[in-house]
């Protein structure tokens, strides 16, 4: 039958409710949540909290001198009346045509304000928002001028919508501004509905940014403040029921992150951690569950006792609370199936009701998502589909399309599912909604592909990518929690589409009218995977320093050496493929038969005994590994003469450092000097000035709780100082603001920090350790990245060369983890970094760290040469030479 469920259907059902979840986490605060171990699918409608966001009635009166335009504003006050109940019957589009008109026959500067702010809810309605913030600039430019408390409100009311718009744009920061110029308005002008209003949005946009402790102070301001409101009536409970919301949604989102924090741990061992996180997980989520239900409740006690209040914001507040709460039940370990049922029911029986809207729209696919009936699933799409053609909403009207394609594809009709989906890509361009299109691009790929039509297949995968490149910006780093969902929304389009340029048994691929070579394809597999590495930092660190070190390494010449292969890794779900680029360019690929999960498995196992330096159980583990990677290549690799290898590893192959395989008879290392980087395109390229060494030698030896004290740190500051001279900074001279102050003052081409320092699973939980508190990478980074532009405006000045950082761990429980380390000198906008895979405490750091600076300095000795070296003065002591203590210090960034 056509709607029966399948497993294929549900496998379906997860890869595209993930991919659903990140646009309608940027748009509509939807967020679809996917427990893969039961297959169980629920949602949480994640809301906006607005000002009186209801389109606004022109002024009556005609300022004096003005009478005779009195005509022209009777005539533009029916106009405006006319776009209201256009606006209020859900024809959105029509209401836009009549409020345009009016603005042509309207003198009252007021007045155009007012109509300019309609147009902007208008806009904001049918997800033109670029178009709605315009609106919005305009209106706020004449509410600046008079400066009276009627202008006051209304521009403090504004700057409030423009700063939701905003963060719906994904852009927080301009968000929050906008919502701290309102909050200070709104408390000079003892404005309590506005102030709530603001701080409700202050709240979203730290939640967005992933700030959740800030999120979590702003809402509960805004509740304060709503609950004084209560007695003034509907205002003051639809305050409660929207704050409520916000709360609840912050901490549900806190308690995620401690969820994923406790994983991490348990699989690092760390059962105190685990604890740890697992109680703060469940008491966030009791708390967001408590602040849904009292949302819900609210709402419905106020609809049910007030109906003179029944709009549909009002209306809209309580399925949104009932959506959230539902979300939560179903991830309790025993749901209430009952209750969530109950909500279902109250949740479609609101939507039915009232007028069409995208929050309805929405509303009724985030229904159609969980429904386990793929019939009323089809219903509710239906409905959702004639609700947004309804205000002329084509960004929605694409993802109702497409949702009900996803259906027919997941029960294998792909005749209708591709019919569907055509539509959903021509609703989404129609719209010029890029972060939509690409899924319907995506969609279609999957269908070319599982029908056969590999070419166009192919074609649709690309044109997908095309798309993300568009956009990349925007919706890698609009909300932290996306972070946690990049590699089920994003990563399956790149990963998909590599597998189907290598798919294939021999050295040619057809593509298209004509052959194509195998040499050819490796390059376009070369590409994306660039291409992905890109997204994945940009996700990762949730800002723009990607893009602002691409441009940097764009500007410093080439790469290429005569002697240096670069050997890209890329994991698919059945195999992996190990690719080597030639000094000439070529480039030769490598299967790997061996299932990602099964290569999880060895690679975890070999993480583990590398750093148990008690024992040489590694050996077994380092050489079958080598036979898995590295063996396939080694004729090539002595063949051309290469004595420099540069990995641009993928996933958890971040976590080993290669310089510890094993071909059987000795470490990879001994044979070749070893680099990392995240991505040619983030690499400058410029060698270093071997005549100015200088370094600024930081360091901390005391304890800092949980962190121990770092015994040999002060020999190993004192040997660097030594060697290289500069500064040296100690334990209380370890601050932020002595590190800046030096910076600033002197020139230092190395920065040596030898601290504890830790690399989590995202940027937030990645820092350094100093001795007035923790250092987080943002913080290091923008202290390095401002220095380097104050050199730039200096003569004989140059920006920081190299940054090592010696006792640093990265999190072996989570493969993002390993981003941190891979990406440090892209975030710190550095050349170089020398950083270690994991902590150690012990006099053999000093030794290597010593050695690696000596070979530093000598003539033409590149920087991945130089830590060969070290590392084999290592190796060939007695004392030293297990991988345990040499090979957790890699090279990231420029090897030379």
């Amino acid at each position: 039958m056509l709607f029966r469920f399948s497993r294929r259907w549900r496998r379906f059902s997860v890869l595209f409710l993930l991919s659903l979840t990140f646009w309608l986490l940027l748009e509509t605060r939807l967020v679809a949540v996917v427990k893969t171990d039961t297959n169980v699918v629920v949602a949480k409608f994640l809301p906006r909290i607005k000002t009186k966001a209801e389109p606004w009635e022109i002024r009556s009166q005609v300022e004096p001198g003005n009478e005779s335009n009195e005509s022209n504003e009777g005539e533009a006050s029916i106009m405006v009346q006319q776009g209201l109940r256009l606006y209020q019957s859900g024809k959105i589009a029509e209401a836009i045509n009549v409020w345009q008109q009016a603005l042509g026959v309207i003198s009252n500067r007021l007045d155009v304000a007012l109509v300019r702010n309609n147009l902007a809810l208008a806009y904001r309605q049918i997800g033109n928002l670029n178009e709605a913030v315009q609106q919005w600039d305009q209106a706020i430019e004449i509410y600046r001028l008079p400066n009276n408390e009627a202008t006051q409100e209304r521009l403090a009311q504004l700057l409030v919508e423009q700063g939701q718009t905003y963060s719906d744009l994904g852009q927080q920061q301009r968000a929050i501004k906008l919502f701290q110029s309102a909050l200070e308005i709104a408390k000079t002008n003892n404005l309590q509905v506005t102030e709530a209003a603001a701080l409700g949005g202050l709240g979203n946009a730290y939640w967005a940014g992933g700030n959740y402790e800030q999120a979590i102070s702003a809402c509960e301001a805004s509740l304060r403040i709503a609950r004084e409101l209560n007695d003034s009536g509907k205002t003051g409970k639809y305050y409660i029921i929207t704050a409520l919301n916000n709360l609840g949604n912050a901490y549900a989102s806190r308690g995620e992150r401690y969820r994923i924090s406790a994983s991490v741990a348990a699989i690092e061992g760390d059962e105190q951690a685990v604890q740890q996180f697992n109680q703060l997980a469940q008491k966030d989520k009791l708390a967001a569950i408590a602040a849904f239900q009292q949302s819900a409740q609210v709402a419905m006690d106020g609809l049910s006792k007030e109906p003179q209040f029944s709009d549909q914001t009002w209306q809209l507040s309580e399925v949104k609370a009932r959506l959230n709460l539902n979300r939560l039940l179903g991830e309790m370990a025993e749901p209430d199936r009952n209750l969530i049922a109950q909500n279902r029911l109250r949740i479609l029986s609101i939507l039915e009701q009232v007028p069409d809207s995208r929050d309805k729209v929405f509303g009724l696919i985030n229904l159609a998502i969980g429904k386990e009936n793929s019939q009323e699933a089809a219903r509710l799409l239906g409905l959702a589909i004639a609700s947004a053609r309804n205000i002329g909403d084509s960004r929605s009207l694409s993802f109702a399309f497409g949702s009900l394609g996803h259906l027919y594809e997941g029960s294998r009709q792909y005749s209708e599912a591709m019919e569907l989906t055509q539509q959903a890509q021509f609703a989404a361009q129609q719209a010029n909604a890029a972060d939509s299109l690409y899924r319907w691009q995506w969609q279609a790929g999957r269908i070319f592909r599982v029908t056969g039509d590999r070419t166009r297949a192919i074609a649709s995968y690309e044109s997908a990518i095309a798309t993300l490149q568009s956009i990349r910006g925007d919706i890698l780093v609009a909300n932290k929690d996306l972070q946690f969902n990049f590699r089920d929304a994003v990563e399956p389009v790149y990963r998909e589409l590599i597998a189907l340029l290598l798919q294939t048994g021999n050295r040619s691929l057809v593509i298209g009218n004509g052959e194509e070579s195998y040499n050819q394809n490796l390059q376009k597999v070369i590409n994306i995977l660039e291409l992905l590495k890109l997204a994945e930092l940009q996700n990762f660190f949730g800002d723009d320093c990607v893009e602002i070190a691409k441009e940097t390494a764009k500007n410093n010449g080439d790469l290429a050496g005569n002697e240096t292969g670069v050997i890209y890794s890329a994991i698919l779900s059945d195999r992996t493929v190990m690719i080597l680029q030639s000094p000439d360019g070529n480039f030769t690929g490598y299967p790997v038969e061996i299932a990602q999960d099964k290569l999880q498995e060895e690679i975890d196992e070999l993480r583990l005994l590398l750093e148990n330096r008690a024992t040489e159980e590694y050996l077994t583990q380092a050489q079958k590994i080598y036979d898995l990677l590295i063996r396939p290549l080694e004729t090539d690799l002595a063949k051309l003469g290469i004595k420099t290898l540069v990995f641009i590893q993928d996933g958890v192959l971040r976590k080993v450092p290669m310089s510890a395989l094993h071909d059987g008879q000795e470490f990879l290392v001994q044979k070749y000097a070893i680099a990392t980087t995240p991505s040619l395109a983030l690499t400058a390229s410029k060698s270093p000035n071997v005549r100015n060494l200088k370094a600024l030698a930081v360091g901390l030896t005391v304890e800092r709780e949980p962190f121990p004290p770092l015994t040999n740190v002060a020999a190993e500051v004192a040997e660097v100082n030594s060697l290289l001279g500069g500064i040296k900074l100690l334990d209380r001279d370890f601050t932020i603001t002595r590190l800046e102050k030096e910076l600033r003052a002197n020139n230092f081409p190395i920065v040596h920090i030898a601290t504890h320092g830790k690399f989590g699973v995202d940027a937030a939980s990645t820092f350094l350790v100093g001795y007035d508190g923790k250092i987080s990478l943002e913080q290091l980074d923008n202290l390095l990245r401002s220095v380097s532009q104050n050199y730039g405006r200096r003569e004989q000045q140059e920006p920081v060369e190299l940054l090592t950082l010696s006792a640093c761990q990265t999190a072996a429980g989570d493969n993002r983890a390993a981003l941190g380390i891979a990406g440090v000198a892209v975030r710190a906008g550095v050349k170089s970094a020398l950083a270690s895979l994991w902590f150690i405490n012990d006099e053999s750091t000093v030794k290597l760290i010593e050695e690696f600076y000596t070979q530093l300095r000598q003539p033409d000795v590149a920087k991945a040469a130089a830590l060969q070296k070290a590392q084999l003065k290592l190796i060939a002591s007695d004392d030293y030479n297990h991988p345990a203590v040499w090979s957790p210090f890699i090279l990231i960034g420029n090897w030379r």
